[in-house]
């Protein structure tokens, strides 16, 4: 009888998680079948993918061998162009030299130009909680103050 009623939880579970997912919104946590790992490496990147680890971190393989928070850094630059937010890219270009290293080349193509297109690839990224966060972080970045999540 247990095995039976666990199998009919797990029915009802699996039904239910569709309609949970679609009244979640794109950016609810709604990474479709996206795994969490490895997918920054296709050679076209999946929405969920990029959404997923916009939200969670550019870490592990999916870091690409860049720092997680230089990452999290060009993702919210990028994020910044997508939504037509102001950010003055070469003061920031200068601060993500003077913090992290490497030259122009990786910090714009590498970097925020490579975020700022996956990003616009995705149907309703610029949510109000995006554009305030960004709102808040591209003038400490401009300021040289980069926030370290990872």
């Amino acid at each position: 009888m247990t095995k039976i009623l666990q199998t009919a939880a797990a029915f009802l579970l699996a039904a239910a998680l569709p309609a949970a997912q679609a009244a979640a919104g794109p950016d609810k946590d709604n990474y479709g079948s996206y795994s969490g790992h490895g997918g920054m490496t296709a050679y076209r990147i999946a929405p969920e993918a990029y959404r997923y680890h916009y939200n969670k971190g550019f870490t592990g393989i999916d870091a690409m061998g860049w720092n997680s928070n230089l990452q999290f850094a060009w993702s919210r630059i990028g994020a910044a162009l997508t939504c037509n937010i102001p950010a003055d890219t070469g003061k920031l270009t200068e601060k993500l030299i003077a913090e992290y290293g490497y030259d122009v080349f990786a910090h714009r193509m590498n970097g925020f130009e490579f975020h700022a297109l996956q990003s616009k690839g995705i149907n309703g990224f610029c949510t109000q909680a995006r554009i305030e966060e960004i709102n808040r972080l591209i003038p400490e970045m401009e300021n040289g103050r980069f926030e370290k999540r990872f």
